[in-house]
Formats: C-alpha cells, structure tokens, sequence
C-alpha cells in the first residue's frame, strides 16, 4: 500500500487556510513512484464506465459491454443530451469507476490508502475537522469534451480530488473552477500528478471543459466524507 508522506506538511498552516477559505491545496502526498504507479493504472488497466446525465436530468451509467449493445446513433443523441442540459441546469460528461464497490486490482492499493483511518486522520488534521467517514470513492476520467457544470454537494463535510494527470498545459482546460456567489472565479487548479485538494461539500464548483487539442486524458481519484 503506498505510504502517504506526512512529514512535509504544515498542518496548523493548512488548518489555518482551509478555515478561511473552505479550501487547501497540497504537492506530493505519495512518492513520486507510487504516483506514477497510479497514472498507469488509471490510462491502462481501469476499466471505465461512462458516465452522464440524461435528457431527464437522471444520471445513467454505462459500462463497456452495454456500450457494445447501442448503436453510435444512441450514443451521439445521448452525448447531445448530456451537453444541452448543461446549457441550463446540473450536468456531466465523463468516464468514471466506483471504487467503493468495483474490485480493481490495480487501483486497490491506492484505494485501500483512502479507505484507512490514517488518510481520514490525514485529512482531519489538515482540516481540523474531525469525525470523518468516508461516504464515495471513485477514480474518474475526462476526455476532450468532458464537463462537470457548476455543483455543490451539501452532505459532504468534505470532498476531495487526488490528480493523477500527466504534462497538462493550462490552456486544455479541465481545470477544478472555484465560484464566487456572483459568478466569478475564485480560484482554479490545474491537473498535475500527485495534487491532492481538500474542499468543503459546499463549496460552488466546476470541472472546465477539456479542449478538443487536449493532448491526452485528465485522470483524477475523487472522494466525499461525511
């Protein structure tokens, strides 16, 4: 199981930071081998379900062998579907893996980190939040053209992303957006391996669309305690 790297970390400034903000930001949680352990594990040995929100608002799973069943006529109208509601209300479009129920060898070692009472002492201290269990783990993929629309999640205490995302440029979107109540942008993160952000459930969020000239796949492991 990787080690998470503790040491390194001022935890009172951490603290400090995401009682003001309601957000932290943290470089090099894992070694750096273990992290690449991770990416690859993510680009080749996951297998991805798609994941969207219908014409109805509902989310839908879809994994590979139902995917073999539908026609490209299906999966286009359901790939529109998914991008016209997000001109009006809460959308996604992304690949996507439960990994508090899917049995994933490869990603079982990162998986069981998260799951343990250190990480969510980890997390405890960084936030001074006690109390944490967690409550969703998944590993999740945006290709070009992937979206998450602007979101809050209200009964997560605290949510959190770990990215695994190599050789990024800024302009290939996919940023994690941060929203002001009056729309702005407060602060963006961009994808880079081995970045771990801590951010409250209430917290107004977005995942910026990926480009079509994006070079490759935004990789990231997601989580919400309650």
């Amino acid at each position: 199981m990787p080690t998470l790297l503790t040491d390194q970390f001022d935890f009172a400034g951490y603290e400090s930071r995401f009682t003001g903000k309601g957000r932290i930001r943290l470089e090099g949680a894992l070694a750096a081998e273990d992290a690449l352990r991770v990416h690859h594990a993510l680009e080749q040995q996951t297998p991805w379900e798609l994941q969207l929100v219908s014409k109805t608002g509902k989310p839908e799973i879809l994994s590979s062998a139902e995917l073999n069943t539908l026609s490209p006529d299906i999966i286009q109208t359901k790939l529109q579907d998914a991008a016209e509601r997000a001109q009006s209300g809460l959308s996604y479009l992304r690949l996507g893996l439960d990994l508090m129920e899917a049995d994933t060898i490869a990603l079982a070692p990162l998986a069981n980190l998260i799951k343990s009472e250190a990480f969510a002492a980890f997390c405890s201290q960084l936030t001074g939040l006690s109390g944490l269990e967690l409550m969703s783990l998944s590993a999740v993929c945006y290709r070009n053209g992937d979206f998450f629309t602007q979101h809050t999640d209200q009964s997560a205490r605290l949510s959190f992303e770990w990215n695994f995302t190599q050789n990024w440029r800024s302009d290939w979107g996919g940023q994690m957006l941060f929203h002001s109540p009056s729309g702005d942008i407060e602060g963006g993160i961009m994808p880079r391996v081995n970045d771990l952000s801590l951010f409250a459930g209430d917290q107004p969020r977005s995942i910026a669309s990926v480009a079509p000239y994006a070079g490759g796949p935004r990789f990231s492991i997601t989580g919400r305690f309650g």
